[in-house]
């Protein structure tokens, strides 16, 4: 009992080689001119990650110092984290005085953490100390937010510090 070819269904028959192979073809063609956007979209999340994280951190210690009548500073914190250190891409934390030195850990409101993919600079102090007005007097600063990786032609940003305490996202730096 031998059957045609013919006479199976045609739903039944499978895809060809040939085919299947067109397929793979095409989406390997699809991945290999997709990854870039990724890789991009990746360093554009790194950098809005930190960009709300700065503004975060600024608008607690702020917004802290009103509502307890004292002194906050914000710092980038040591390993651990009983003293201030300069390198704003660390773990940033709010602490309950003018101190950037012998913190004791009752003394820390908050922690941030870092953010991975990102490089963070800001010219002026190592610190930043609202007064119970809120007031960032003195410490009038600019943070700039690069993406570490630099194969993709991902813009950074950067964050302003006004005298008054307030922050507002202003243009990507040059220097990225």
């Amino acid at each position: 009992m031998t059957h045609k070819h013919s006479e199976y269904p045609t739903y039944l028959q499978g895809f060809t080689l040939i085919e299947l192979l067109i397929v793979l073809i095409l989406a390997g063609m699809l991945a290999v001119w997709s990854i870039p956007s990724f890789q991009s979209l990746n360093e554009r999340t790194a950098v809005t990650s930190e960009v709300n994280r700065l503004q975060t951190a600024l608008t607690l210690a702020r917004s802290t110092a009103i509502t307890q009548h004292r002194d906050i500073t914000l710092c980038p914190a040591t390993a651990d984290r009983s003293a201030c250190a300069r390198d704003w891409g660390n773990e940033l934390m709010v602490v309950s005085a003018d101190k950037t030195r012998g913190i004791h850990k009752d003394e820390i409101i908050r922690v941030f953490p870092s953010t991975n993919g990102v490089n963070v600079s800001k010219n002026g102090h190592t610190r930043i100390k609202y007064t119970p007005l809120g007031h960032a007097t003195g410490f009038n600063s600019t943070f700039s937010i690069c993406p570490t990786s630099t194969h993709n032609s991902t813009a950074g940003a950067s964050l302003v510090l006004s005298t008054l305490g307030r922050a507002r996202v202003s243009k990507p730096p040059d220097s990225c």
